[in-house]
């Protein structure tokens, strides 16, 4: 039953021991980070892991680090650390993206509008999409204005656009 329900949720999940020797891995994990199996593992979820200065205790307790970017996907990656394994949870976002943006493209959004909404999405920061788009901060503050203020207008929800960005400044 467990076995069941992570295939069917897409999980690739990744057992190590404490020093990061990948002792397991299932087929979802192995197309994201190629067969590990015997190797110690230093990149992807171990990247976010060590990089993650937030941790009290950097080889105990949970961490989750949402819209992670991993090789060429993003995923939701949760990593369960004890004094012996670290168990990785990789949840890949392709498909809530597609939906997003399906859901988004039926809105009265301008294509320019539509491309700042797809890298919210993507958890891209304020900085980054204006790099991406060649636009300044101004002009992405009047995409972002805009883009709430149509779909609050609208009464339309804006439950796909990441929880903290609820505001045009952030």
């Amino acid at each position: 039953m467990l076995e069941e329900a992570l295939t069917s949720a897409e999980l690739g999940i990744c057992i190590k021991d404490a020093s990061r020797l990948v002792l397991a891995q299932n087929d979802r994990c192995r197309s994201i980070c190629g067969d590990r199996s015997g190797a110690v593992c230093e990149d992807g979820c171990m990247a976010l892991h060590r990089d993650d200065d937030s941790l009290q205790w950097p080889d105990w307790g949970t961490s989750v680090h949402r819209n992670a970017r991993i090789d060429d996907g993003h995923y939701d990656v949760t990593l369960i650390c004890s004094s012996e394994r670290v168990v990785t949870l990789l949840q890949p976002l392709e498909k809530k993206y597609q939906e997003a943006m399906a859901y988004y493209r039926a809105q009265d959004l301008t294509p320019r509008e539509l491309e700042v909404v797809s890298l919210l999405l993507r958890g891209r920061s304020n900085t980054e999409i204006t790099a991406d788009l060649g636009i300044s901060h101004a002009t992405l503050r009047t995409h972002l204005n805009r883009v709430y203020s149509k779909l609050r207008d609208q009464g339309i929800d804006t439950h796909f656009l990441p929880r903290r960005r609820t505001a045009a400044g952030q």
